[in-house]
């Protein structure tokens, strides 16, 4: 039985480990985002490396998303290919495979890719890959406001980098970019506001030096799941990026995202052993729980829950009979990112019943 032939079935009958998503508690926390950034006048461009699905992506375009932010050209092929056409690669695409393959599907569907670029000198390959295959891709300068991972500096090197991808004949200057992912790990509420405004500031006062110098500039991007609440008020940003928020992650609940919990992992009980340990169908190979832990729902007096490669242990604090052998048990996923990438589908729910199945189409997409 394929997985779409499960639409119209309960639940009950779904085999395990298999991952679920409520749908409406997904579309409120999708409208949530969007009156969000509508109340605050700046577009909508989520992030799609959490669910990685054209089908929630389309989802969210529907409810006023302008299109997507992804990490790889192979996560902007397979969007381009269904029906998402505004896309922002919010990472360098280095070399020659890749900025060929970058201008190829450009090339083949006409969408309207943005790239990252944060050094001259990959400037110049997108340059000579877009000449090659007749397309002149937008380009943003990613700024680097306080993660210290990718991006240029702030201020002169930024206007210096934005300078040369204007004088590049095949190639589009569009504006700029940053990811003030530093402060996600700030669990004081007001040291964490205060950070993104600071962050964020770097990467507006930067698009006005730009300006200053004679450029244009169209696109201000930042925000993410873990700070779009405090992100889309800041003066001079045109878009925020917040995807992840879409299933309600407990990470992004805990950083004031205020979304409700929407994807869980289906398991089975295999095996009691005793009576204060669980053990369930799903392991390392199901869920990731290197970032967080899921929650089990329903289920009171969890002590740990541990994984292994197929096995999930859920250790209670007190003997208790149920559940027995061949019941089922939700845990909620508490960051997508750690899940969805290891399955086909994500089954969507509405009372119980399988409505909607998503496929995971950029499962694997790592190039």
């Amino acid at each position: 039985m394929t997985a779409e032939t499960m639409v119209g079935r309960p639940v009950s009958e779904l085999d395990t480990p298999a991952l679920l998503v409520d749908i409406d508690t997904m579309d409120r926390n999708i409208a949530h985002i969007a009156a969000t950034m509508r109340a605050h006048g700046v577009q909508w461009r989520p992030h799609a490396k959490g669910h990685k699905c054209p089908a929630i992506t389309r989802r969210q375009m529907a409810a006023g998303a302008i299109g997507a932010t992804v990490a790889k050209v192979s996560e902007a092929e397979v969007m381009a290919a269904n029906g998402v056409t505004d896309i922002l690669i919010a990472n360098q695409v280095v070399g020659p495979i890749k900025t060929r393959r970058l201008a190829a599907v450009i090339a083949e569907t006409g969408a309207d890719i943005i790239v990252a670029v944060d050094n001259p000198e990959n400037v110049q390959e997108l340059d000579a890959a877009a000449a090659e295959y007749g397309v002149q891709p937008r380009v943003v300068v990613e700024v680097d406001t306080g993660m210290q991972r990718c991006g240029v500096a702030p201020g002169e090197p930024a206007v210096t980098l934005a300078k040369a991808i204007a004088a590049s004949p095949n190639l589009r200057f569009a504006g700029v970019m940053a990811w003030e992912g530093h402060t996600v790990s700030m669990m004081d509420h007001p040291t964490r506001r205060e950070e993104i405004a600071k962050a964020i500031a770097r990467l507006t006062e930067t698009a006005d030096a730009i300006r200053a110098a004679g450029l244009p500039v169209e696109v201000v991007s930042c925000g993410g799941s873990g700070t779009y609440l405090h992100a889309a008020p800041q003066p001079g940003i045109t878009e925020v990026q917040a995807g992840g928020a879409t299933m309600g992650d407990g990470f992004y609940r805990e950083l004031e995202a205020q979304v409700e919990p929407a994807l869980t992992l289906l398991a089975t009980v295999t095996s009691r052993p005793t009576a204060d340990r669980i053990i369930i169908d799903a392991g390392r190979r199901a869920i990731d729980p290197a970032q967080r832990l899921p929650t089990a729902r329903g289920l009171d007096g969890v002590e740990r829950i541990t994984f292994s490669a197929e096995h999930g242990v859920i250790t209670l604090d007190r003997p208790m009979e149920a559940p027995r052998v061949g019941d089922r048990l939700e845990l909620e996923v508490n960051y997508t990112d750690q899940a969805v990438h290891l399955h086909e589908q994500i089954y969507g729910i509405r009372d119980g019943v399988v409505a909607e199945v998503f496929p995971v189409l950029n499962r694997g997409k790592l190039q």
